[in-house]
């Protein structure tokens, strides 16, 4: 057989085998060996987000409603002392006005509500009831790596936009006891490679939306499944 000929055969070996491998459900962990947290939520592997936990008998069937408390942001450290390197920046550490960081935390909770309540989703409420799910989410350990006041005389280039954190806590929106505490951690950045881009505020933007709706959809996802 020729070389070439073996090639293809092994090629279409490795690709039918990588299409019968599926991703393993996410699954409670079990025995001596769990991860537990102090208010007794259990780790999932396999979730769809780095970090998951959750009650070991929870039923989230019964919720149809939910409420959506304020979103917080917080800094990972103290912005400010930022010095330019090139067209680069040596310190990732940039601060956003009062109407910026309002921007940012109104298109998040819109993002989440929409995606909740569309296609015959869940209704919006503010009162607390048997059938309410209350959701808290937080944008935390904020790093921002581009300048938050940008001149249209000034390209600005870089391989970041800088990291966020979520945190989500699904709780019984009556009793406060939380059913499900989830993490993840991303950079918004849509260019992947390692090499300087230009960047707009717009550009910053749309990235950032984007990623907001991957949270969002996300969560719908897992709420619809468990519903």
């Amino acid at each position: 057989m020729s070389s070439l000929m073996h090639k293809v055969i092994w090629t279409g070996m490795v690709v039918a085998v990588a299409g019968c491998v599926s991703t393993p459900p996410p699954t409670l962990q079990t025995g001596p060996d769990a991860e537990v947290t102090v208010d007794g939520l259990v780790r999932v592997d396999n979730a769809v987000v780095p970090v998951a936990y959750r009650k070991p008998d929870m039923d989230l069937t019964g919720y149809t409603r939910f409420m959506l408390d304020p979103v917080e942001i917080a800094y990972q450290k103290d912005p400010g002392g930022v010095r330019r390197s090139g067209m680069g920046f040596a310190d990732e550490n940039f601060a956003l006005s009062s109407s910026q960081m309002e921007s940012l935390r109104g298109r998040f909770q819109e993002t989440v509500i929409e995606a909740l309540t569309q296609d015959g989703g869940y209704e919006l409420t503010t009162e607390p009831a048997a059938d309410v799910l209350r959701i808290t989410a937080s944008l935390i350990d904020l790093v921002v790596s581009v300048p938050t006041e940008m001149s249209g005389r000034q390209d600005v280039y870089t391989r970041s936009y800088g990291l966020v954190s979520l945190i989500l806590e699904l709780r019984d929106s009556q009793s406060g006891e939380i059913l499900v505490r989830a993490g993840d951690r991303r950079d918004p950045t849509r260019n992947t490679s390692d090499r300087l881009a230009a960047v707009t505020p717009g550009l910053v933007r749309s990235d950032v939306d984007r990623l907001f709706r991957h949270w969002a959809d996300l969560l719908r996802e897992r709420l619809d499944a468990f519903r």
